[in-house]
């Protein structure tokens, strides 16, 4: 792939998850192949970059930054595009290289491992996203290989998540090496057909979770949203 769609670059603060507060410059795709109930990122533009020229628009942030974050929509359907702009934006800057993406492309991410080096996996549950298929074997390899990096894993809840996706959930991730942070999100409502879990659901789901794993469980919400900012 030449060409990739992105929708923005822009430098602000992580608002989610264990990098809570990082300044990252980010770099945000147009496209995704899930269409989740709560997104609250509906891209509406983009413009078309080579990779020469997407380097070229990140050189120009003079000020710095702590990771360099690949966002969207859903980064990875670009997956032969980054390679190539990894390539040279690794040879230009030092700064890790942040994956934002919810994970239901193994075959992709094996193309970018030697080139990324934090995953932020959004777990999609069929439950709280509509998709009631679900895409748990995908979800499953790319947890496995995804596990070789700085990864953390984060799931929305609202108030239709149901206990059968959470231990399904909580089986793949109990596989995995490392302590992997589990970041619970409470949904951000977007329309007044999403709507948040309530503090005792939440509760719940995050203590069955530390027995059921192991793992460290934590609950927060977008931050990022409550400052109002990116």
């Amino acid at each position: 792939m030449e060409q990739a769609k992105i929708s923005e670059i822009f430098l602000s603060y992580q608002g989610e998850g264990p990098f809570l507060g990082s300044k990252q410059l980010f770099i945000r795709f147009y496209g995704c192949n899930m269409n989740c109930g709560y997104c609250d990122t509906r891209l509406e533009s983009y413009k078309s970059f080579t990779k020469e020229s997407l380097l070229g628009k990140v050189l120009d942030f003079e000020e710095d930054y702590n990771e360099l974050v690949l966002t969207g929509g859903e980064p990875m359907i670009y997956s032969d595009f980054l390679r190539g702009f990894l390539l040279i934006y690794k040879s230009c800057r030092k700064n890790p290289v942040y994956l934002e993406t919810n994970g239901t492309f193994p075959k992709e991410l094996e193309k970018l491992m030697d080139l990324v080096d934090i995953i932020a996996m959004d777990f999609k549950l069929p439950s709280s996203t509509g998709h009631m298929l679900g895409a748990w074997e995908e979800t499953g390899k790319f947890a496995k290989l995804a596990q070789k990096k700085d990864l953390f894993i984060k799931t929305v809840i609202t108030d239709t998540t149901t206990m059968e996706d959470i231990k399904k959930m909580g089986d793949i991730i109990t596989g995995l090496e490392g302590k992997n942070t589990v970041v619970l999100q409470p949904v951000t409502p977007v329309s007044e057909f999403i709507k948040e879990p309530d503090e005792e659901m939440i509760q719940f789901f995050k203590k069955y979770l530390e027995g059921a794993t192991g793992k460290d469980i934590m609950i927060l919400g977008q931050v990022h949203r409550l400052l109002g900012i990116k």
